[in-house]
């Protein structure tokens, strides 16, 4: 399947932070193989200080502001609905991708035959933009096709990095907007269930892993539905693939496994969240295999102290973190 890189445009979204913007419009618009780059403006309330980003660019981003606030996946769903090329990439203002991230899609392209939608290894970086983890294939492996069955279970990446065929998510009819967290992980699922979903071996983006109350889906996390709403996902993944004839159903340990349970948000969210919700979490905490240290304290006071003792540790958490203590990301 050859592509062209007139067949590629960038769309970023962004809404009313500006301190990453920069270096996420750095990241589209000096790509080694240049593409089309568009700045989608959900709401920005600083005019001056974007006008000075935007200059740094010049004619190489054009620049569209809708005119009233949609909200984050409507925003998205501009992006396809507007897109000047057959294939798009969408980047958030806080992310960022690799500047060859283009030029590897199209090198790999007409090997791998038809398919609906790319993406590739993913780094993680903090608000500080250094980087601290990685989710990719192994090193040397250069590409592999994702099946829609392996992607009923796990949303593969952290969303920069992707191209997707916009004829296709257009007839997916885009982005769910009234998605609470995993709108995303909806097109790309139904993306790979029509024509494929193919995965590189390179990094293609930078994920920025913080959680600031200005992320759209911090919410979720916030207040324990997170978990939940992937756990939804799956189910109605499963359902849509039982309609074409497959047989997959929904067991909750072999989903723990794919998905990995993320201690990280109990831990910085838990004496915030609604009780019945900490208890939901609890309870896929106590039946997941941990994978480090961390994980396996937490299970345990979990198990001797229910609730509060999950309270007790958030809370301990951060008067350490006040006090100069930096606890590893874990995931």
């Amino acid at each position: 399947m050859p592509l062209k890189p007139d067949d590629l445009s960038i769309g970023v979204t962004m809404y009313r932070r500006l301190e990453y913007l920069e270096e996420a419009l750095d990241s589209a618009v000096n790509q080694t193989v240049p593409v089309k780059v568009i700045l989608y403006d959900d709401g920005c309330q600083d005019p001056d200080g974007l006008n000075r980003i935007l200059s740094h660019f010049g004619d190489r981003l054009v620049y569209h502001k809708n005119p009233r606030t949609l909200g984050l996946f409507q925003n998205m769903n501009q992006c396809i609905w507007k897109s000047p090329t057959p294939w798009l990439s969408i980047l958030h203002d806080d992310d960022a991708l690799s500047k060859d991230f283009a030029e590897r899609i199209l090198e790999a392209a007409p090997a791998v035959g038809e398919c609906d939608l790319f993406f590739g290894g993913t780094s993680y970086m903090n608000s500080a933009s250094q980087v601290f983890h990685r989710m990719g294939l192994p090193p040397g492996e250069r590409w592999r096709r994702i099946s829609a069955t392996e992607y009923a279970w796990k949303n593969w990446f952290s969303f920069p990095g992707q191209l997707m065929r916009v004829e296709a998510a257009q007839a997916a009819g885009g982005f769910p907007e009234k998605s609470i967290y995993t709108g995303d992980w909806e097109l790309w699922f139904r993306l790979a269930h029509q024509r494929g979903a193919v995965q590189l071996g390179a990094d293609l983006a930078r994920h920025r892993a913080h959680l600031g109350g200005d992320r759209g889906t911090t919410a979720a996390t916030k207040t324990g539905r997170k978990v939940a709403c992937c756990a939804m996902q799956v189910k109605r993944n499963l359902a849509r693939l039982r309609t074409t004839g497959a047989e997959p159903r929904f067991d909750r340990r072999q989903w723990l496994r794919a998905y990995g349970p993320l201690y990280r948000d109990l831990l910085v969210y838990s004496w915030k969240m609604p009780g019945w919700l900490l208890r939901y979490n609890r309870r896929l905490l106590l039946i997941s295999e941990p994978a480090g240290r961390i994980s396996r304290w937490l299970n345990q006071v979990s198990r001797w102290f229910g609730n509060p003792g999950i309270r007790l540790a958030g809370l301990a958490r951060s008067l350490g973190e006040r006090l100069g203590y930096k606890p590893p990301q874990t995931f």
